[in-house]
């Protein structure tokens, strides 16, 4: 089972950026019911994760506030890591930043698009001990070398996990609701770029808390990129002489920052990531939509009402996907669940797995029929991702992309089966929506 541990995080001064009465743009309902002792807007300052800014959206953030996170998430600068590591200083020194006294662990609540202003989905932030993939915590789906790389440069010169793994366990107990009723004093609130609203609180941890997160299976949702990073930067740190006799536990390197959340008792929204093909050849997509293929049959549907089409089939039990192509064209791949379920029990992969329609997308339609092979999705020069199926579209008509692949969102219950079963899905497989906050807390690995 895992260790979990409170820690001194690094926060925005609460004293530079709080105040006894909530600003109106983060106020809460119950605000005059049960008003903090303070509470800091990071509506300016906080960003989004790394891998969800673009480079628009970057000039945006640095635009907004000398102050905000991108700053450390993802600098503009020539050499962003070694910025990062340089303003991270600067702003402890300063003043903009500091550390919490003592070891604390931290309610972290967020809205959703349903609901703007209403903390629905909860969690709490703590430490959780390094360990290789296993019993106690679980991946789900594959990593790519590219961004671990840049993670890891950036981890190295910063020593610093600067926003938290979300991560879930699945526990009915009434312990649950005894375990998360902590008072506290102080809040860290951002409303994010889509309107909707994010808390953070540090509370005082007990054994009670401790131990009953302690016995929960955990399973990464997102951030296994960050993990496997985490995991690279301890064994760097651990290969010094000075620190390789250190017991587990004993070094900051050994531990990672994340949000634990109850997805029994709390709903997260998993969105779908579409598949854009950069390069496809022309003469096998023809032969795909002639209507002889004995795994996929295509359903002409204009490429405008794809998603929709899609939705209705949500929960339909046989593989489909929605394909764009150039001049308009649109079709609905509605895959044979027999013939497809043969195919890929030829494949190195788990039954939880092989029920996925990303298994049949990369297996039977990228790979067997299209050619784009494993490394070719691993290299990235002929598959780029989007989650805004309007985008796939677009990026087909502007003569960007020979195809775009729609697909339907993972649920929970298949994320939780394929970690369960010790494998993992293709890479972008899920996308938890909204993104967690870079800036509500800093894990510093200096100590």
């Amino acid at each position: 089972m895992p260790r979990v541990s409170p820690f001194r995080g690094i926060h925005y001064s609460l004293a530079r950026f709080g105040d006894a009465t909530p600003a109106p743009r983060i106020a809460l309902a119950d605000d005059d019911e049960a008003p903090p002792a303070r509470v800091a807007d990071l509506t300016d300052v906080a960003c989004p994760p790394y891998d969800v800014i673009s480079s628009a959206r970057q000039g945006e953030l640095l635009a907004r506030d000398p102050h905000n996170a991108v700053r450390l998430e993802l600098s503009a600068e020539p050499d962003p890591h070694a910025a990062a590591a340089e303003t991270m200083r600067a702003w402890v020194e300063g003043g903009t930043l500091e550390r919490m006294d003592g070891p604390m662990a931290y309610y972290y609540r967020h809205a959703t698009p349903s609901a703007p202003d209403e903390l629905v989905v909860e969690g709490i932030v703590v430490r959780v001990l390094l360990e290789p993939w296993g019993s106690g915590i679980r991946p789900h789906e594959h990593t790519m070398p590219g961004p671990k790389a840049d993670r890891l440069a950036l981890l190295e010169a910063t020593r610093t996990q600067l926003s938290p793994i979300l991560t879930v366990y699945f526990d009915r107990s009434e312990r649950y609701r005894h375990v998360m009723s902590r008072a506290w004093a102080d809040e860290w609130r951002a409303r994010d770029d889509d309107g909707l609203i994010h808390q953070l609180a540090a509370v005082e941890t007990d054994e009670r808390l401790l131990n009953y997160l302690s016995r929960q299976t955990l399973y990464i949702a997102d951030g296994h990129h960050r993990y496997e990073t985490a995991l690279a930067y301890q064994a760097a740190v651990r290969a010094d002489p000075r620190w390789s006799g250190a017991a587990p536990g004993d070094l900051a390197a050994d531990w990672i920052m994340m949000m634990l959340v109850n997805a029994e008792l709390t709903d997260l929204e998993i969105r779908p990531t579409h598949r854009v093909l950069l390069d496809a050849d022309a003469d096998a997509l023809r032969t795909l939509l002639e209507g002889n293929d004995v795994l996929f049959t295509p359903i002409p549907v204009a490429p405008e009402v794809l998603a929709d089409a899609l939705e209705e089939r949500r929960h339909a039990d046989e593989p489909v996907f929605g394909l764009v192509l150039p001049a308009g064209e649109g079709y609905l791949l509605v895959g044979d669940p027999d013939g497809i379920a043969d195919r890929l029990r030829r494949e190195r992969m788990s039954s939880a797995v092989r029920s996925l329609d990303l298994a049949a997308l990369h297996v039977a339609l990228l790979d067997d029929r299209l050619g784009i092979t494993a490394a070719d999705v691993a290299a990235g020069n002929r598959l780029a991702y989007t989650r805004d199926e309007a985008d796939a579209r677009e990026r087909v008509a502007r003569g960007e992309a020979a195809a775009a692949i729609l697909v339907r969102p993972t649920r929970m219950d298949q994320l939780a089966d394929v970690a369960t079963a010790g494998d993992v899905m293709p890479q972008k497989s899920t996308y938890f929506y909204p993104k967690l906050l870079t800036g509500m807390v800093f894990n510093p690995l200096e100590d």
